[in-house]
């Protein structure tokens, strides 16, 4: 008696998994042209340039060390010894550094890809005490002990130095001197340095410095301040920024008009000294690794939207196809697998409009017009499958009710999950209540009294 029942419910689930496979073909699709916008932005980032990393100036000083060398002849094990001239770096760091960004968006175009580009403008300065500078040019006189010192020089790096708009110029007390390109770093040369006037142990104020510089960049930018007290701020337009790297700032602003961030950081949470010994010692790894800043990013992208409706498909299919058999079972009104399946395939061709249009035209929008092409077509349709325009208006309303509440789903940037889990309760309990009156077997009854019609009609 329930052989037919369950043949339909079978008939039913074997569509719906059929349709995983157009679903999947979309959401592959997704991944692809989400990948196309991947290469477009490498490719910006080859003519343009890609995140930056900036490191705060400090100064350099090198000179030779005198060592002597004891050389022992094999044949007759006559010692000789000889001065060999070992050449090293010193590194002075700021007690205070200052950096200030106002970071300026702009887009870039790569076929029908927008790029997010940026310029900023970067203000560096800085404090050296004249206990540390004298303290540092001591150790420096007593260890090359008659070794030559050279001409010592301030220096900074820049990830990319491709992305400097304009030579900038260092006002280092009351005088300027023009930067070179290179940060003569054997580790890193990227980057400016400027050679500095003689550093004088005698002198009676500290000593300060200030310069600017113009930077291109894309997506992030992040900051290595190398000082013993350093404050950097940052702000742009961007409406979502991602705090990166070793550190959080301290307070910032976030806002649709853009935000602002500051970092407060000392030398006890940088550990900036032990990475300065081992930069002069020739290993900076671990300095260039203790970068932080903000990356711009689209807190829910066209991509990402679309990839998350996708998921939500087989929901709207199968409460499709429930509506369809609660019509069959109360209306006695047969529908047949085939209309089940061209009712799947208008609905997943949703997707396929939805990220064809958005990435011409805004989501909003895009998402609009896919939505009302697809309620407009099963209208149209479901008006003579379901014997009636009252029925296909009511099954055509509840999909565009459905439609809206999953805009609401996707735009979420940390409840999606949430409401994406609300959502799928509510329609199970929706299910159950509409059903709760059912007697499954006489249901069994009738398909069975309906297919034994058939089968009749047909033999006459």
């Amino acid at each position: 008696m329930q052989k037919n029942l369950t043949i339909k419910l079978a008939i039913i689930a074997f569509v719906t998994v059929f349709l995983l496979i157009p679903l999947n073909m979309i959401s592959g699709k997704i991944i692809e042209r989400s990948q196309f916008l991947a290469e477009a932005k490498r490719s910006v980032s080859q003519s343009w340039t890609g995140s930056q990393t900036v490191m705060s100036a400090f100064i350099v000083i090198p000179y030779e060390v005198n060592q002597k060398v004891t050389v022992e002849n094999k044949l007759t094990k006559e010692k000789t010894l000889h001065i060999s001239k070992v050449s090293k770096q010193k590194f002075i760091i700021p007690d205070k550094i200052n950096i200030a960004s106002t970071i300026a968006n702009d887009v870039r175009l790569k076929g029908i890809y927008k790029v997010p580009v940026y310029t900023t403008n970067l203000e560096i300065s800085g404090k050296i005490l004249l206990s540390s500078l004298q303290e540092a040019l001591k150790d420096i006189a007593q260890e090359a002990n008659g070794g030559i010192i050279g001409k010592p020089y301030l220096t900074t790096t820049v990830s990319d130095p491709r992305g400097i708009n304009s030579i900038p110029t260092l006002q280092w007390q009351d005088q300027q001197i023009s930067f070179q390109p290179g940060s003569k770093l054997q580790q890193n040369n990227n980057g400016l340095h400027a050679y500095l006037p003689s550093l004088d142990m005698n002198i009676s104020e500290p000593v300060t410095f200030e310069f600017q510089l113009e930077l291109r960049g894309m997506e992030a930018i992040s900051f290595i301040p190398v000082g013993k007290e350093a404050e950097i701020s940052a702000s742009s337009t961007w409406p979502h920024p991602q705090f990166i790297g070793s550190f959080l700032p301290v307070s910032r602003e976030i806002s649709k008009e853009g935000y602002q961030a500051v970092w407060k950081i000392t030398s006890f949470a940088s550990n900036i000294s032990d990475k300065i010994i081992k930069c002069e010692n020739g290993s900076c790894d671990s300095l260039f690794n203790s970068h932080f800043g903000v990356k711009h990013i689209e807190a829910v992208d066209v991509y990402l939207q679309s990839e998350r409706s996708v998921k939500y498909a087989m929901l709207f299919i199968g409460l499709s196809f429930i509506t369809f058999f609660i019509f069959e079972v109360i209306m006695k009104l047969p529908i047949h697998p085939i209309q089940y399946t061209l009712v799947g395939f208008a609905i997943a061709i949703f997707y396929l409009l939805l990220i064809s249009l958005s990435e011409h035209i805004n989501f909003l929008l895009a998402y609009f017009i896919a939505s009302i092409c697809c309620t407009s077509l099963l209208l149209s349709y479901l008006r003579f499958v379901l014997a009636g325009y009252k029925q296909a208006l009511g099954f055509s309303g509840l999909l565009l009710i459905l439609y809206t509440v999953l805009y609401v789903i996707i735009s979420a940037e940390d409840l999606a999950l949430v409401m994406g889990a609300f959502l799928t309760f509510t329609s199970l309990a929706i299910v159950m209540y509409t059903t709760r009156n059912i007697d499954w077997y006489k249901v069994g009854e009738q398909l069975n009294d309906q297919q034994d019609e058939l089968q009749a009609a047909s033999e006459e």
